[in-house]
This record gives C-alpha cells, structure tokens and sequence, in this order.
C-alpha cells in the first residue's frame, strides 16, 4: 500500500504540537533565571556572562543546520538570554551613537532583545558613568579603535568600579561599525577570546594611541584571554571580548 502524504490539517496539528512543546521548554528555562538569582544571594556578582553567552551561540550555531541560519539563531538566543537577565534585574542599555556610529543603537537592541530598555546619552562620558553608578546595566560605545570618538582612555584610570569592555557587537558577521560593551566588572572568557589592553609609549601595531594626563599611551589588542599577570608590565587592562565570528554571515 502507498504511503500516503499527510494533510495540511496534519501537518499543522503538528506544528502546534511543537509550538506547545516550545513554549514550556522556554518557559522552564526563563525560570531559571529565578534559581539563579536565589543561588547567588546577596553576593550576587556580574549579572552580565558575555563569554558564557557567546560559548552558548557559538555551539549552536555550530551545531545547526543549513536551515537554521545564524543570523536567526543568534536573534532567537539573544531574546531567551535578555528574558533571563530580566528575571533577575531589570536591564537597561546606555548607548552613545553619534553621527557616524548610528548603528552602535541596533547593535545594542539587537544583543539586549525586547525585556533590555535602552536609553540614548550624547556622550562617551555619560555613558560609561550610567555604568559605573550602577544606573545602568550596560554601556554600548562606537569601535574603540576610532580616533573619531576616542573614549578607551577612560578606562585607564584607576578606581574601585574598574570599567572595562567586556563585549563587540555584533558577535556574528561584518558591521561598518561595531560597537562595544562597557561594565563595571571584570570579563569572562569565552574561550576564544582578545585583550585589550593600554601601555605607556608608541607601540607598532597599536590600534590606537592617545595623550593621557601627558604621556602617550598604546592601545593593544592582544590574542587570547589575559589575566592582569600575563600583561606587560605597567600595561592597563581595558578589557576582553569574544573573537567575533566574521567569517559567518548574518544572511546565510
């Protein structure tokens, strides 16, 4: 006997099957954020993991199909992460985009998803201090190897709230203009991973450099995942990201 092709009504009875099936697991998982919340207790550390968000995508991504683009799997994640996040605070993104970085305002919407509020500032300054006061969550600044808008060198002053840059957006794919993640708290490793980091001097290769309370300073990239000890000596570190995945295309 023929096999004999189920129908449209078939087919879509299972798909709500699927959506149901979705849905609880995504309700599970969004509940965790409670857990994890409960679990820190009062020393309750970073909220924000980008290594561990990028660990989570970059395996992912990996491991699904030609059908499942990346683009709209990351987009899927980001949403499920941000609606974690929000079970444990209630997360605001502080962006500075002026005229040249505009798009520094969706990388930042794009990475929080729709439970992260974001919030325009005029400048680099008012940025990282929304950060550094605890107002707000994050702090998403233009590509910190732009001399248009030179803002890295505030992150070499010494202080308890130790701001450092702990994320590129986007993670996935080429942007004319990435943008970067500001925190007051130290990165974590993603296991591929770049330092940034500011030295005394003109170095060759330096990404940047710039006057600081009148000495020059370099501004350095540097592979991998550095500890404070592994650095040059008198070296500042201005933070670590994930590598960005660029050889993946947001439209494939």
């Amino acid at each position: 006997m023929a096999d004999v092709a189920p129908s449209l009504a078939q087919l879509r009875a299972e798909i709500d099957r699927i959506d149901d099936e979705l849905l609880s697991l995504l309700e599970s998982r969004v509940a965790i954020g409670r857990r994890v919340a409960a679990a820190k207790g009062d020393a309750s550390g970073p909220y924000l993991r980008p290594g561990r968000e990028a660990a989570i995508l970059r395996r992912l991504c990996t491991a699904a199909s030609d059908d499942l683009p990346t683009a709209t799997l990351e987009r899927i994640w980001r949403e499920i992460l941000g609606a974690n996040l929000a079970r444990q605070i209630d997360p605001l993104t502080v962006v500075y985009a002026p005229e040249g970085a505009e798009a520094a305002l969706d990388l930042a919407r794009d990475r929080g998803g729709a439970a992260t509020r974001l919030e325009l500032v005029d400048s680099a300054e008012v940025a990282i201090r929304a950060a550094v006061d605890g107002r707000a969550t994050l702090a998403v600044l233009p590509d910190i190897a732009d001399s248009r808008w030179r803002w890295w060198p505030l992150l070499i002053a010494e202080s308890p709230s130790k701001p450092r840059v702990i994320a590129r957006l986007p993670l996935f794919g080429d942007v004319g203009v990435p943008a970067y993640g500001i925190a007051p708290q130290d990165p974590d490793p993603s296991g591929d991973d770049v330092t940034l980091y500011a030295i005394e001097g003109s170095v060759e290769g330096a990404l940047d450099t710039a006057e600081v309370e009148g000495a020059r300073w370099s501004l350095i990239a540097a592979d991998g995942y550095l500890e404070v000890g592994h650095m040059p000596a008198g070296a500042a570190l201005i933070g670590a990201f994930a590598r960005p995945e660029t050889s993946r295309s947001q439209n494939t």
